[in-house]
């Protein structure tokens, strides 16, 4: 299975899971601000910047309130570009909306995949994190209009972002559009 590669299915449910974060906390980006966005839906997150350890490979993880932890965090690598950051940031509000981490409460966002379960969430948390940071009618209105690189600027998103964006929506590869 490709890396990025969603199933029209469950694009259709993780799209049904963002609007019912934005009926319930009555908020959308761009118009409001990521951080009230995952605040209004997790109000007891902390969301932190981590170097973990040096380790510049781990991009973010989340922590979900159990037992094992006090409350909600999602750590974010602080030396991450600030569209970086909102990505990840993004990603991980993701990964806890899509109740990826299970039993265990946790997980760690590492560019190793270690088998085709991770490697599905994975893709899963980019296409919510997409979806999030540039909302389909929005998106496609200012796409017919704008390059790739006033794209990113406008919703704060890498170039490469945009591009795969614009995959998941057309369903082919930005090349061919």
């Amino acid at each position: 299975m490709a890396r990025n590669y969603i199933p029209r299915t469950r694009q259709w449910e993780i799209d049904n899971l963002l609007d019912q974060i934005r009926l319930l906390t009555d908020k959308n980006y761009p118009d409001d601000g990521l951080i009230e966005i995952v605040r209004a839906y997790i109000p007891d997150v902390s969301i932190v910047e981590h170097d973990f350890d040096g380790d510049r490979s781990t991009r973010g993880a989340i922590f979900k309130k159990s037992k094992e932890f006090e409350h909600n965090i999602i750590a974010i690598q602080k030396k991450l570009s600030k569209q970086g950051k909102t990505f990840t940031l993004a990603h991980e509000f993701g990964h806890y909306c899509l109740d990826h981490t299970g039993d265990a409460n946790f997980m760690i966002d590492s560019p190793k995949y270690d088998d085709s379960e991770r490697m599905q969430k994975e893709a899963e948390a980019q296409y919510f994190a997409a979806s999030l940071l540039m909302p389909t009618d929005k998106f496609m209105e200012l796409a017919m209009f704008l390059d790739n690189q006033q794209l990113a600027r406008r919703f704060g998103v890498s170039e490469s972002a945009v591009r795969v964006r614009k995959t998941w929506l057309y369903g082919r590869r930005e090349e061919a559009l």
